[in-house]
């Protein structure tokens, strides 16, 4: 497991962490934390390391708001429902993927193709060694209901259905930062890719159904988002932001 990558303060009480393979964003304020996505299941120490550097304790985290059902994003999630208690939440569509009922996420299979290209191997060798194959599925996850949720932090967000990347993929707009969680709806970055830093979409293999990932894509870009704080890859500025 490599450390870090990088860490974004993007407003009070919210931390993006880059982590080495996919991202998360911690929320914190008033005595609790909140996470969106949770890295690899090997990211916890990770996970806990970024929830210090916000300044908050790990022992506060309350609840885990999942973009979409798959591994770098579920990470240790059941673990932490089992051993703490911690609340799992996903849109209503995405559950099933999140309890594992189905599994729409990228095989060894759907890699062949590619499996001589740059990058390619490194890439299954260390996503292996971090969890990926691992039985990540949180039984007692629970549905998002409504178009917007306020967390125990006092942030407010709201949902951004994004389907496509999975059935029930989301996106999460926190309005007083501009700040759009796009999880893998829109990326800036991944080992797979060539170009790292402007948006763009995971290879079509990794899609559950690229003609309407396409379709939220493009939807996602007309948003009002001052910034994109994407699943894979750094945060993307798109208009300056002005502290209210």
């Amino acid at each position: 497991m490599s450390g870090i990558r990088s860490t974004v303060r993007v407003a009070p009480g919210i931390l993006f962490v880059e982590g080495p393979l996919s991202n998360w964003t911690v929320f914190h304020g008033a005595g609790a934390v909140e996470l969106v996505d949770c890295g690899y299941p090997a990211d916890l120490p990770l996970v806990e390391e970024s929830i210090r550097i916000a300044g908050a304790d790990p022992a506060d985290l309350r609840r885990i708001l999942i973009t979409h059902g798959h591994s770098d994003h579920l990470g240790a999630s059941a673990r932490l429902a089992a051993e703490r208690g911690v609340v799992v939440a996903a849109s209503p569509a995405e559950l099933p993927n999140v309890r594992r009922d189905v599994t729409e996420q990228v095989t060894v299979a759907d890699l062949f193709p590619s499996i001589f290209k740059r990058g390619t191997v490194r890439w299954v060798v260390a996503a292996v060694r971090a969890g990926g194959l691992g039985d990540v599925g949180v039984r007692d996850a629970v549905a998002v209901e409504g178009e917007s949720i306020l967390l125990s932090t006092g942030h407010e967000l709201q949902l951004v259905p994004a389907p496509g990347h999975t059935t029930g993929s989301v996106c999460f707009f926190e309005p007083e930062s501009q700040s759009l969680l796009s999880g893998d709806a829109v990326v800036s970055g991944h080992p797979l890719l060539r170009d790292s830093g402007d948006l763009q979409q995971l290879p079509g293999f990794f899609q559950h159904d690229a003609d309407e990932a396409a379709r939220s894509a493009r939807r996602l870009v007309l948003c009002d988002a001052a910034r994109i704080l994407p699943g894979h890859g750094p945060i993307v500025e798109l208009a300056p932001y002005a502290a209210g």
